[in-house]
């Protein structure tokens, strides 16, 4: 007959067993999470401001289009009657349709 602290013993080992396999994940370390976190939220906040100057971008063509019966030459000809100073050099036009797109990232 086992003795009883022989039997704890392989009780022990066979939960050790079962629960190894679990045990392969590191341990996550809460700076590097952290610091993913504020990565990720200034970059979702660099896409919204773009995204929100190429609204204004776009209601500045409409605008120009109403007073001067066509669509402006150039973003810069648009981007005149902004209130506000943007980053010309991201965005695409297109003088024959009026389209200004955000140009993709490299």
């Amino acid at each position: 007959m086992m003795r009883t602290g022989t039997k704890l013993a392989l009780i022990c080992f066979g939960l050790f067993l079962f629960l190894m396999p679990g045990c392969k994940e590191k341990p996550k370390n809460p700076v590097a999470e952290y610091g993913d976190a504020l990565s990720g939220a200034y970059k979702d906040s660099q896409s919204a401001g773009e995204q929100a100057n190429l609204d204004a971008l776009k209601t500045a063509i409409t605008n120009y289009h109403a007073a001067n019966e066509g669509y402006p030459k150039s973003l810069q000809d648009a981007g005149n009657l902004l209130t506000s100073q943007i980053d010309l050099t991201k965005y695409d036009y297109n003088p024959a349709t009026g389209t200004v797109t955000l140009k993709p990232k490299q």
